[in-house]
This record gives structure tokens, sequence and C-alpha cells, in this order.
């Protein structure tokens, strides 16, 4: 347990889930075991007008209250703000409205936190560091974006490098909570911190009590599956960067072969054996990840990808990238790394491991192992002791 409870920590995100969005679904996740171990914890997610002042996100209330498992509040404020937009012109105006929006409803609330903590840089985690320099209290900042977007040349972030002056910003910050030891490189190697910074690498974590292995038969029978079928599961946006048309084409080389697609975007797929296909509840992703035999992510970027942990909890063998961002995750242990952009390798890597009934049941275990250290409760204890609390 931290030695110290009671503490306000005040958390800053782009979104909050309701019951018809699951936007920061796993900031949810962090923030309620943060409050079952006896913290105040308060959000504040920030509601975008586009420049015509017509609102851009679903209605929602500007105050609500949500309690957890163990009854412990959580008071969530959305305050509308003006995004202008991401564009060097107008990235700084939106950054100032952002940061307006935060402290009105500190200062209209009478809040007074201990800490504040934005989730992601861009904007949360820079309204974080301004805010806690304005109040003079310790600020942080999650560092969980796709690995992608923190490259050199990576839109918006190169242009809130070059000319909005973020560096400078960031160095506000207390520390930094990054969720790969990937995310910690690039964040030194593109130039938004440097070495002085204090940085932890802490992986995402699950909800075990959502998250774990469910009897096969009893799923498959739920959802009407096949009872004897190979099923491949995918979870995340139907695009290109997470790989849904490379898989989709190694499907329709594979034979005997079912999938279930679990998302929504510009893509659809079209392979032989869909099973299903669509946005799927987050309280019902355990169901169809337990009825599936091996899970399949051809992702080219990632902070560390809550999918795949998620899939690694219900006992899924994992085909992925091979590149950094999935190392402190996947090993040879519990998963097959190919190149994503071999639609070859994705198509090879499936049928070796639905012919190999030997290796699916060995790299099922290592999933199970290391999920046993990815728990959501370890994840908020680690994190509160980063932050001295």
């Amino acid at each position: 347990m931290s030695k110290l409870m009671n503490k306000k920590i005040c958390f800053v995100l782009d979104s909050y889930p309701t019951d018809k969005t699951n936007g920061c679904v796993f900031a949810k996740h962090l923030i309620c075991a943060i409050a079952d171990r006896g913290y105040d914890c308060t959000v504040i997610a920030p509601r975008i007008l586009s420049k015509t002042g017509i609102m851009t996100v679903k209605q929602s209330a500007y105050y609500t209250e949500e309690f957890t498992l163990k009854g412990r509040k959580i008071k969530i404020f959305r305050p509308f703000y003006l995004h202008l937009s991401s564009q060097k012109r107008m990235m700084g105006l939106s950054m100032n409205n952002h940061f307006r929006s935060v402290m009105r409803v500190i200062k209209q609330e009478k809040l007074e936190p201990d800490v504040i903590y934005g989730h992601f840089i861009y904007q949360c985690g820079l309204t974080a560091a301004r805010v806690g320099e304005k109040l003079g209290i310790p600020s942080y900042c999650a560092c969980g974006e796709n690995s992608l977007r923190l490259q050199e040349d990576s839109m918006p972030y190169c242009t809130g490098l070059k000319y909005h002056n973020w560096t400078s910003i960031l160095k506000k910050l207390s520390g930094i909570v990054c969720v790969s030891g990937n995310n910690k490189e690039l964040l030194l190697k593109s130039g938004f911190v440097d070495m002085s910074m204090k940085m932890g690498v802490f992986p995402n974590g699950i909800d075990k009590n959502k998250f774990c292995i469910l009897d096969k038969e009893t799923c498959r029978r739920e959802l009407g599956f096949p009872h004897d079928a190979f099923i491949v599961a995918f979870t995340g946006t139907f695009s290109s960067n997470k790989g849904m048309d490379r898989l989709n084409d190694a499907l329709n080389l594979c034979d005997n072969t079912n999938s279930v697609f679990m998302g929504q975007g510009a893509l659809k797929p079209n392979c032989r054996g869909v099973l299903y296909s669509g946005r799927v509840p987050n309280d019902q992703v355990s169901k169809y990840l337990n009825a599936a035999d091996v899970f399949v992510l051809p992702t080219r970027g990632e902070g560390c990808c809550n999918a795949i942990v998620e899939a690694l909890a219900c006992g899924l063998p994992v085909i992925s990238s091979d590149l950094p961002f999935n190392d402190d995750i996947l090993s040879t242990e519990n998963s097959i790394r190919i190149d994503v952009e071999s639609v070859e390798q994705i198509r090879e890597a499936i049928e070796r491991l639905k012919d190999d009934n030997s290796l699916r049941e060995t790299l099922a275990s290592g999933a199970q192992k290391t999920a046993e250290g990815l728990s959501i409760e370890a994840r908020a204890e680690k994190i509160l002791e980063f932050m001295n609390l």
C-alpha cells in the first residue's frame, strides 16, 4: 500500500467514457484503481467546440459522478473549449483555450488538487505542466502515444516542437509515465525532453475482473460461433496502420480459418470465414477473445497496445509486429513476431499456430504468465510510487 492516502489527484483527459462511448476507457481503469487505493480522484475532460461554436462531440453533462466497484466516488467535469486547429498558426490558440478551460474548472469548483496528471502529451500533458506551474503543485504526463506520432516528422507533434515551445513546457513536468521503453527512447531521440527528465516505464495493465480466461465452448455457444472452428481475433481501428487490410489478405490465403474483427473504420473486412465484424462494447470484448484461438494485430505503431494486453489476459497466443514498441509485452514465450508489411509472414504464422496445437498451448500458457504481471492494480501502485504518493 502507498504510505499517504487522501491526496487529491486531478486527471486531465481528452475524454471520459460514457454509456455511449469508450473514450479513454483504459485511463478510466487506472483512475478507478487509484481511487480504490484511497485517493480523491477528479477528472477534467474538456469537450471540443468547432470554430463555428458547434459541438463536435456527443452531448454529455458538465458534471457527473461515478463510483468504483469498491464504492469510491470519482468526480467528472466536462467543460467546453474552442479548438481551432492543430496546424501551425492555430495550435497555440487551441493549447491556450484547453489550458484555460481546465483552470476555469479548478477555480470555479475550488478543487485544490495536490497533483495534476495529464493523459497523453497533446493537449492534456501540456496543460498539466502549465497548471502545475500555475498552482505550484507537481504535474505528471502519461505518454502512451502511438509510436508513429513521436517520430521527428510526425504531425502535429513536430509542429508543436518546432513552433509552440513544447520542449520548454514539458520541462515544467515533475515526471513522465511512459507505457513502453520505446516511447521513452522516442521522447529523448525526438527532442521532447532530455535526460534530466524523470521518466518511468509502466506497460498498460488490465482489469482482471473483466479480462480473464473463460470457457471457450460456452463463449462460442453464446455468440453463435461454430464449436470446432479455428478462429482468429482482431481488435482495433479498421485501418492500414493497424494492419486490418494485410490480415484480411492473409486470411484469404488460409484454408479452414474463421475470423472475428472487433472495431470500426474506413476499411471493411471481406475475407472468407468472417464470423463477426463491427464494434463490440468493452464489457463484451473478453467473451469474443475467449471464443478465439489466436489474436493477430499487424500494427505499424503503438505505445503499449491495450488490445494485445487484453488478448494475453484471455490466454491467447499473439501474432504481431517485431518492432520495438512490442518488446515490453511480447516475447517468444507468448507470441510470434512478424514483419507487419508481409502478408506472407502473417499467413505463415496463422497456419503454423493452426496446425501446431502444442505450440499454440505453449504460447497460451506464456500469455497467461505475462498477463499475471500486468494487472491494473499493480500498475496503479507503481505509478503512485513513481509520483511519491
